[in-house]
C-alpha cells in the first residue's frame, strides 16, 4: 500500500496488516472499502475516526461505521436546505433542538431539589 504521508516502515507496516485483517472481518461495499482503504493511507487506524466519536459504554466508533452514517445523512438530505439538514442529523442521532414535552421535565424539578436541601448546597 502506498501511504499518502510519511510514515515509519513499522507504523505502515502494522497500519496495512490491520487494513488487511479488518477487511477479512467487515462486509462493505467497494465504495466504502475505497473509503476505509484510504483512511488507512492517510496514516489512520480503521478503528479510528475524523470526529473521535465514541459508543455507549466507551468504545471508540470504527471509521466505517461514522463514514456510513454520514453517507445515509447525505443521502437523506439531499436537496434540503441548511437548516433541514441540521434538523435532520440531529434527529439521527436523538440531539434534537426542540425538547418533547411528552418527556420532557419541568424546569423547576431542579430548583425543587435544592430547596430541599437544607444547606442549599447539593453534592457536597
Amino acid at each position: 500500500m502506498k501511504f499518502n504521508i510519511e510514515l515509519p516502515d513499522d507504523v505502515k507496516e502494522y497500519l496495512e496488516k490491520e487494513y488487511k485483517e479488518y477487511l477479512k472481518i467487515r462486509t462493505m461495499t467497494r465504495k466504502e472499502q475505497r473509503a476505509v482503504r484510504e483512511w488507512v493511507k492517510d496514516g489512520y487506524s480503521v478503528y479510528d475516526n475524523p470526529e473521535g466519536a465514541w459508543l455507549d459504554g466507551g468504545v471508540r466508533m470504527e471509521y466505517l461505521d461514522v463514514y456510513r452514517d454520514h453517507e445515509y445523512i447525505r443521502q437523506h438530505t439531499k436537496g434540503m436546505s441548511p437548516e433541514e439538514t441540521r434538523h435532520f442529523a440531529l434527529a439521527y442521532y436523538g440531539w434534537d433542538d426542540e425538547p418533547n414535552p411528552e418527556t420532557s421535565e419541568s424546569d423547576d424539578t431542579w430548583d425543587g431539589f435544592l430547596e430541599s436541601d437544607p444547606d442549599g448546597v447539593p453534592f457536597i
